[in-house]
């Protein structure tokens, strides 16, 4: 059989067509796209982190305050540079709540503001704080021997569950019994108010230890004492270390102490009387301001407070009205009433 070049050419066709077919048949294979570049990260600047961590309220800053000249109180923190500062005077309800005593505590917006230290860095923001319960508290005395206007207000003092130190002048009164058994405590403050540093030893001696034995005997056990106009020396404190467990001193300057600092055996406390401030307005500023400082640095922090008698008209003393506003600033910030006897 001959083969013929017609033949040929329509073999080949017929080879190219089952080939073509084939490979229409067969799927693509898929074209792979070039990798995408990476993006880069977008790293917080320090000031931004530090926002961060004031703005959750981390523990890791630790808070601590200052007091000028004129006696204003602020808190601050450093970290890294930076120094943040809490605009606390000005705290005011979170959005959509309201200060008061909750079980899961009530909150606060509070303004703050960042500096670089030494630079022009600098931002402003607010945080919320929550007024959760805690241990920071204020340890409250009452001084001097105003025995039945300190009596006459017990049931003030059970309304809002405040817890008073009274520094008693003299010898033994029922009184002392009386404040015991309400649940507050007994210190005493010398025979006669005498200042001490004036004094010889032997007076020293009769106005500060001659009384304690009657008093431990009707069942007041006088566990701390208070300087009269808060003046002592070094070798008092020895010397009485062995008797009272916490002595105080008194003045004008703010201070917040823990448990442990108070456990030392000496402490300075706080005068609130109406002579210090000339207005109402003037008394609550300062008692916020004090009161939430020691709140918002946490702990167990507390702050002691002294005033003398309980009467509007009163230099050496506290108003009635005054001192309900403080125990209402207690209980809105859910703070603890403490004893000298605690500790």
């Amino acid at each position: 059989m001959r083969y013929s070049p017609n033949r040929r050419f329509a073999v080949l066709s017929l080879t190219l067509t089952l080939g073509l077919a084939a490979c229409a048949s067969r799927p693509a294979s898929p074209v792979s796209a070039p990798p995408a570049p990476p993006r880069p990260v977008e790293i917080p600047r320090p000031i931004e982190r530090l926002a961060a961590l004031v703005k959750n309220n981390d523990p890791a800053l630790e808070k601590y305050f200052t007091q000028d000249e004129d006696a204003v109180i602020t808190v601050k923190a450093d970290w890294n540079g930076f120094q943040v500062t809490y605009d606390l005077q000005n705290a005011r309800p979170y959005p959509g709540g309201s200060p008061g005593v909750h079980a899961d505590g009530s909150s606060w917006e509070l303004d703050f503001c960042i500096q670089e230290t030494g630079g022009q860095e600098r931002l402003e923001d607010s945080l919320r704080w929550t007024i959760a319960p805690g241990d920071s508290g204020i340890l409250l005395s009452l001084d001097d021997d105003y025995l039945s206007q300190w009596e006459r207000h017990f049931d003030l003092f059970d309304r809002y569950g405040a817890k008073i130190t009274f520094f008693i002048i003299g010898e033994y009164s029922p009184f002392c019994t009386e404040a015991l058994n309400r649940g507050h405590d007994i210190g005493y403050h010398t025979l006669n108010h005498l200042n001490l540093p004036k004094v010889s030893p032997e007076t020293f001696q009769e106005e500060t230890l001659s009384a304690v034995k009657g008093y431990r005997e009707a069942g007041v056990p006088l566990r701390s004492f208070a300087y009269p106009f808060g003046f002592s020396e070094p070798w008092m404190r020895e010397a009485l270390a062995g008797t009272f467990a916490v002595q105080r001193g008194f003045g004008v300057r703010y201070h917040i102490y823990n448990r442990a600092a108070i456990k030392a055996g000496y402490i300075a406390s706080i005068s609130i009387d109406n002579i210090i401030y000339k207005t109402d307005e003037e008394f609550e500023a300062a008692v916020t301001m004090m009161l939430r400082a020691a709140k918002f640095i946490g702990g167990d922090s507390i702050v002691p407070l002294t005033t003398h008698t309980i009467a509007e008209d009163a230099d050496w003393g506290i108003g009635p009205r005054r001192l309900e506003y403080l125990f209402q600033t207690v209980r809105e910030l859910n703070m603890r009433f403490y004893l000298y006897r605690d500790f």
